[in-house]
């Protein structure tokens, strides 16, 4: 059709399951900053990976890995080749920004449909110690 455009809103619209995907990160930033964590860095790309959060509490550099699952659970699709590339991209961040000094640590976290969080805490020892 001659001069017909489509609105902003639509032409910028997101699948819904990276609209799921937003808002269980939002959710875990949110459930971050009231523990006392300061998210610095949203999505960040390098070393062959996404790191979903990046957070830092004194001297603790947390990367948090994200997952939405409308049905079953959520953390049962983090595999270990998945948290493999989490931890490149982690190793990448230190590396580029200097980083060493801080204790690296990477949590998983699930959200369902209902907003709850499930949290597995510190799996980078999982994944050295060869138990994922």
């Amino acid at each position: 059709m001659a001069g017909a455009r489509m609105s902003r809103t639509e032409s910028t619209a997101a699948p819904a399951h990276l609209v799921r995907g937003r808002r269980a990160e939002d959710r875990v930033c949110w459930y971050l900053r009231r523990r006392a964590w300061r998210v610095v860095a949203r999505n960040w790309i390098g070393g062959g990976g996404e790191l979903d959060l990046v957070a830092v509490r004194g001297r603790c550099l947390l990367i948090a890995e994200v997952r939405y699952r409308a049905a079953g659970e959520a953390l049962a699709s983090i595999d270990r080749r998945k948290l493999e590339h989490v931890l490149a991209a982690a190793r990448a961040l230190v590396a580029m920004h200097a980083l060493q000094a801080y204790r690296l640590r990477v949590d998983l976290f699930g959200v369902d449909p209902r907003g709850r969080i499930l949290r597995k805490r510190d799996v980078m020892q999982l994944v050295d110690g060869n138990r994922i």
